[in-house]
């Protein structure tokens, strides 16, 4: 049996689990979206941004200038930034960013961590509904997402590493660890290992696997177009698509 990724049957069978579980995953979806919203931040920001409201003011004047006068950008830039200058001497704002600061923090640890557990149950349902009844392992996988979740952390902190210091190396590194979260749920929820497992798993299929993840990278793109609304059924069909592929894979290359 040849061990290449047949890109046909991964949409066939991401479509069959996902038209099967399409109402968890998308409430899952659903809550991301929510959490990563603008409203959500306004929300948790709601007492700092009144002080923080003269920035956008001073933003809005720049921009109305240069509207009525093209030639006037860069005088209207040198007023811009002294406006901001005396706005962040102003105490009220000193204390609104002290706060956003400590807000800040507090929120990338908590968000962090609920994010990366939604995700591991994303994972986990995915790989359910593309899976049959006697290879599932739903019960297991929930019993264990506490660890499952840490995992997935460390493993995406490594993933987005690579995009900071270069995009294109980063788009590799990204491309080679594409089942690394999906490998957790299945023997060890180590992510070291299960990075080296499915960097392995992509060898001779590094360009497929890449034009799946250009393909799921679509969602998103159709999630700005719409508001974000786009998310909640790209997401879910992102993850069984990549269920799929990981399925396909691992069963290919245990037969070879």
């Amino acid at each position: 049996m040849s061990s290449a990724l047949d890109l046909g049957a991964c949409f066939r069978e991401a479509w069959r689990g996902f038209k099967a579980w399409w109402i968890p995953l998308c409430l899952v979806a659903t809550v991301l979206l929510a959490l990563n919203s603008v409203w959500a931040v306004k929300w948790y920001f709601h007492e700092e941004l009144p002080a923080l409201q003269p920035y956008q003011q001073a933003w809005q004047t720049y921009f109305s200038e240069v509207v009525s006068d093209p030639g006037n950008v860069f005088a209207a830039a040198d007023r811009m930034l002294l406006s901001i200058t005396d706005i962040s001497e102003k105490p009220e704002v000193t204390q609104a960013w002290r706060q956003v600061r400590r807000k800040v923090w507090r929120a990338l640890g908590v968000l962090f961590i609920i994010i990366s557990a939604l995700h591991v149950l994303l994972v986990i349902m995915a790989k359910a509904s593309v899976h049959t009844p006697q290879e599932r392992t739903l019960r297991r996988d929930a019993r264990r997402t506490v660890l499952l979740t840490l995992s997935y952390a460390v493993m995406a902190l490594v993933k987005i590493l690579p995009f900071c210091c270069c995009f294109v190396p980063g788009l590799y590194v990204y491309t080679k660890l594409y089942f690394s979260d999906f490998i957790i749920t299945e023997t060890s929820a180590n992510p070291l290992r299960a990075m080296a497992q499915s960097w392995r798993m992509t060898e001779g299929n590094f360009w497929r696997v890449f034009l799946l993840l250009l393909i799921t990278l679509l969602t998103h793109v159709l999630s700005l177009l719409t508001m974000g609304l786009a998310e909640i059924p790209g997401r879910p069909f992102e993850y069984t698509l990549r269920a799929a592929a990981y399925r396909q894979l691992r069963q290919r290359k245990g037969a070879a």
